[in-house]
């Protein structure tokens, strides 16, 4: 830019004025460049500097363990109870494998078992639609109390609105009384003002026909009398006008002195009561919700007490040798299944999987040489997609692995956790890095038909050391 100038001074100007002129405008447009450049100096040092003290990961996906149960025996599906996205206690029967047995066997009992299969096959049912249903109302019942906290609140900012929009309603009103008041003052004056031009002008006409004024005095008074009752308009009008306003004002339609702050109130006043009837629909579904809920809950609940002979034939089943239960060994989710009812299975197949929704973590795949940069002892900043809150996690695992290995150990890795993180198409073959980190619940952690949020991403911001 300095060489720029000293050319210039070289310039013979045809004109002096547009050579000046010229020479401003291009001195101007340069110091705006010079700050244009400045601002994005100063931009992308911070963003250097970020990065150099920051390791941002992004599109971070939740992780969690799973367990594979396996068949104990070789037998069939004599009864299988699983479902995807059900939550189970530990110790829940989940289903039941028959043994293999001859056919005189199955011949002698065979009336026993379906008996005993119905009863059981009706009672697991029963037991997983119910906890089913009450996760469900009390889920129901949680929101319905945010819910109507929520409507509360929004009354509450109503009332404290209306109490504001009545003060200002009081203040107006007096404003407007006063003026008035003011105006028909103004008024009265301008009357008795009218009534003494007259006077004035009346008495000057008879001195007129005496011959002791001249005429152009009487014109000068005529003209004062006739401005006057102009006035006396002008300001009748005026005071009818504040009349006008102060109704305005005592009825609430509108503020004559105070239009800003008026049309304020009036702004969050709506919105506070769209506000309140969208609540009010939020709370009356949730009412239904519950109420439904609870209905099939009971009417669930009478079922099992109207059939005692239920449980006994359960009971039966339970120490029948034939049948041996799969019974979950945590509290967790099922998050897939491998058989179905009827069909055989050998001792050692796995049959269904198990998410353990308490062991959870975020996990990703990066450069060996980042990984070794990071500050374990610091917190890392964890933001779920879609979520405006920045949480804190920590740092559990950082274990070096190659592409070769992390293919090699897919297999085995997919025995305890649910997803193996992909490696970058950019990263095959580079020294990497399968770094864990332990993370605060997500959003979805209390729902079992969202695998309690596996699966979902976050952005992950590691301090470097």
């Amino acid at each position: 830019m300095t060489n720029l100038f000293k050319e210039e001074e070289f310039l013979i100007p045809v004109n002096t004025v547009e050579a000046k002129s010229g020479n401003s405008n291009r001195l101007l447009l340069g110091i705006m460049f010079v700050a244009l450049g400045a601002t994005a100096t100063v931009a992308g040092a911070t963003s250097i500097r970020y990065r150099l003290t920051n390791i941002v990961v992004d599109n971070v996906a939740i992780n969690g363990r799973i367990v594979r149960l396996t068949s104990p025996i070789n037998g069939s599906m004599e009864a299988f109870y699983a479902k995807p996205g059900v939550a189970v206690k530990s110790g829940q029967v989940l289903g039941r494998i028959n043994t293999q047995t001859t056919f005189s066997e199955q011949n002698q009992e065979q009336q026993l078992s379906l008996q005993l299969q119905k009863a059981q096959d009706e009672r697991m049912r029963w037991q997983l639609e119910n906890s089913q249903l009450a996760g469900e109302v009390q889920s129901y019942a949680t929101q319905l109390v945010g819910a109507r906290q929520s409507l509360d609140l929004f009354k509450n900012q109503l009332q404290t609105l209306e109490n504001q929009y009545q003060a200002v309603q009081g203040v107006d009103i007096k404003l407007s009384r006063e003026t008035v008041n003011q105006q028909q003052a103004a008024v009265d004056a301008a009357v008795a003002k009218a009534t003494s031009a007259k006077a004035d002008y009346q008495r000057y006409e008879q001195l007129l026909a005496a011959g002791a004024v001249s005429q152009q005095q009487v014109d000068k008074l005529r003209f004062a009398w006739q401005s006057a009752n102009a006035e006396v308009k002008q300001i009748q009008a005026n005071l009818r006008f504040a009349k006008a306003s102060l109704s305005a004002s005592q009825t609430g339609v509108a503020f004559s002195q105070q239009d800003h702050l008026a049309d304020s109130l009036s702004e969050r006043r709506a919105k506070l009561l769209q506000a309140i009837q969208e609540q009010q629909m939020h709370v009356n579904t949730l009412e239904t919700k519950l109420a439904s809920g609870k209905q099939q809950l009971n009417r669930s609940l009478n079922f099992a007490q109207n059939n005692p002979n239920q449980a006994i034939l359960a009971n039966k089943m339970g120490n029948n040798p034939q049948l041996q239960a799969i019974t979950a060994p945590f509290a967790g989710v099922i998050y897939s299944t491998e058989r179905e009812q009827g069909e055989q299975v050998n001792q050692g197949q796995p049959v269904l999987t198990l998410l353990d929704c308490n062991d959870l973590w975020l996990e990703t795949v990066i450069r060996a040489e980042d990984a070794s940069n990071i500050d374990t002892q610091k917190p890392v900043k964890v933001k779920f997609a879609g979520e405006a809150q920045t949480l804190s996690g920590e740092v559990d695992i950082i274990q070096p692995i190659s592409s070769i290995q992390g293919i090699e150990e897919r297999s085995k890795l997919m025995q305890v956790q649910a997803l193996l993180p992909t490696i970058p198409p950019n990263l095959v073959g580079k020294p990497l890095a399968r770094v864990t980190v332990k993370m605060p619940p997500p959003p979805a952690h209390t729902q079992s038909q969202r695998f309690c949020g596996l699966g979902l991403t976050a952005s992950l911001t590691f301090s470097k050391k």
